[in-house]
């Protein structure tokens, strides 16, 4: 009888205790998130504008050239001097010369909840298993850059096509003379018409590794350095399960019933499963300015 108890008070406890835990995490998640934040309007303050979602080296349709993201100009606004320093911004964040500073684990960059991981991704958070390929030992990211809605998206309300690069960390993909283009045209506060409250910049899309097709590496979409940390935002949350999730970078997360999204005030906001994708679309655009149901966020 006695042993009947325990079992069933064990049995009530363990749901209880996992609970907590996961409540820990999405706390520290959410801070991670806003430290990512104060960065951002760190780096918005001493240069007058927001971070280029995507930069390339030089022009894109060189065959020697190659991309750095947000996350890559963020890291002396996150007390990542060491590492900002020991970059070579001028050279692939895959040559031996910048390895010592691109594999180095960013806490912030981090959701202590992420459990399910790409398969080269390992337990450290670094890419392995790459057979030779560039990236091996590259650090991982769980944030991802908001560049507005999905192209083909319609505004809710004109039902006019969005269109690319209608958030704030843009890149260069389907502007005028993107071939040509280095970096995106500057984005500053005052283009956010929408408000730096209404509007996202960064959201989860956890356990992303690196997407590789016929042999060849194709996105390193999980490490930091990379150009290929922004994405448009298509699907809604959670609804896209891995691997599709990471190769797509959808909004995505191991919380259990959402996923945090960072706004442009530095907030930080839980977006539930159920969200309207018209209602997280119009959050990722900056000058839509559109409505957002004061009951959905």
């Amino acid at each position: 009888m006695v042993l009947a108890i325990i079992g069933i008070l064990i049995a009530l406890l363990i749901p209880a205790v996992q609970y907590a835990r996961e409540s820990a995490r999405r706390t520290a998640c959410k801070n991670n998130l806003r430290q990512v934040g104060i960065g951002m309007r760190g780096f918005e303050t001493a240069h007058r504008q927001w971070p280029p979602g995507k930069k390339w080296s030089g022009p894109r349709n060189q065959p020697v050239t190659f991309s750095l993201a947000w996350s890559s100009f963020l890291l002396e606004y996150l007390e990542e001097n060491a590492i900002h320093d020991a970059m070579n911004f001028t050279v692939d964040f895959t040559d031996p010369i910048n390895l010592p500073a691109t594999t180095q684990i960013i806490p912030v960059y981090l959701c202590p909840s992420t459990t399910r991981l790409e398969e080269h991704r390992g337990e450290d958070n670094r890419l392995f298993n790459l057979g030779g390929l560039p990236g091996e030992g590259l650090a991982c990211i769980d944030y991802l850059g908001i560049s507005g809605p999905d192209k083909d998206a319609k505004h809710p309300v004109t039902k006019e096509i969005y269109g690319r690069q209608r958030g704030v960390l843009i890149g260069t993909k389907g502007l005028v003379g993107e071939d040509e283009l280095i970096e995106p045209p500057p984005i500053t506060s005052a283009m956010i018409v929408d408000g730096l409250s209404h509007t996202i910049c960064v959201t989860e899309c956890t356990g992303r590794g690196v997407d590789v097709k016929g042999g060849q590496i194709d996105a390193l979409h999980g490490a930091w350095a990379s150009g290929n940390n922004v994405t448009h935002v298509d699907k809604g949350v959670n609804e896209v399960e891995p691997p599709d999730a990471w190769h797509n970078e959808r909004v995505f997360s191991d919380h259990y019933t959402g996923a945090h999204v960072l706004m442009c005030d530095v907030s930080v906001h839980f977006l539930d499963n159920d969200i309207e994708k018209k209602v997280l679309r119009s959050l990722c655009s900056r000058d839509g300015e559109e409505e957002i149901p004061g009951d959905r966020f």
